[in-house]
């Protein structure tokens, strides 16, 4: 099976990255009494891993196209089909969601890239995930919008632990939650893979965490947040990294590509 994938055009332009002093300062009196672990807000832990996002910036990304949802258990079922590759957790997982038209989920990063080595082979062009500044863009555009919806948080606009599903949802599930450019899920139902090792932004500062402790200062970043864990990691501008603990494990990727002339663009 080909995938009928839904191209949202992304136009050049100057893409707004990162938090400044007032975004941090905002998040951090919203969340702190919210987390799932008190104590992250108490001791300070969750003020430290905002400056991960610090300082805020604003690149010129070229024109892109990007998928307006995840890659689907559908789309993923095929992949593993025609290469022989495993079943990730999400197409044998029936319990926390295995709709053909729910996000593909379980894999680490060198999947997803052998996902798109096959999927630019179906369709005759190159498929990419995204990079960090790509799917900020996509989920905000030049706004400080907190969120890929807006500015305040909102359970029923997500699938996240406050929305007390617990399960992943089917990815055009809410509408009231795409981003600036018309995307779904850019915040919760799974988190999402982009193709940037974490970095200090220039003049920001080293910040040594659990994840850095764990994985070393070059992990890939995860971006969006999941329906297993809380709405905070749902900020466009929120860096996180695929901990080991397994309450962690939900996450998945949309594809993006560059070569316009191939393809058809959705609305």
């Amino acid at each position: 099976m080909k995938p009928d994938i839904n191209w949202i055009q992304i136009p050049s332009g100057y893409a707004t990255i990162g938090s400044n002093e007032e975004d941090m300062k905002k998040a951090s009196e919203f969340w702190k009494d919210k987390l799932l672990n008190p104590a992250y807000g108490r001791e300070k832990k969750f003020q430290k891993w905002l400056y991960k996002e610090f300082p805020s910036y604003q690149p010129y990304i070229n024109e892109f196209f990007i998928s307006d949802t995840v890659v689907t258990n559908e789309w993923y079922q095929s992949y593993c089909d025609e290469t022989g590759k495993p079943y990730p957790e999400s197409l044998t997982n029936l319990e926390l969601g295995g709709g053909k038209d729910h996000p593909a989920w379980g894999m680490d990063i060198e999947e997803a890239f052998s996902f798109c080595q096959w999927l630019s082979g179906k369709l005759g062009y190159e498929v990419l995930i995204p990079t960090e500044e790509e799917w900020e863009y996509a989920a905000r555009g030049n706004t400080r919008h907190q969120y890929p919806w807006g500015d305040e948080f909102d359970p029923s606009y997500c699938n996240t632990h406050e929305s007390n599903i617990e399960k992943t949802t089917p990815v055009r599930h809410y509408e009231k939650g795409r981003s600036l450019f018309g995307l779904y899920d850019m915040g919760g139902n799974v988190e999402e893979w982009v193709n940037t090792k974490y970095h200090i932004y220039e003049g920001g500062i080293e910040v040594v965490d659990d994840l850095t402790e764990t994985l070393g200062s070059d992990y890939y970043i995860l971006k969006g947040g999941s329906f297993a864990r809380g709405g905070d990691l749902c900020r466009v501008a929120r860096r996180h990294g695929k901990h080991p603990d397994p309450v962690f494990r939900f996450t998945g990727f949309r594809v993006v590509t560059r070569q316009k002339q191939h393809i058809k663009v959705g609305v």
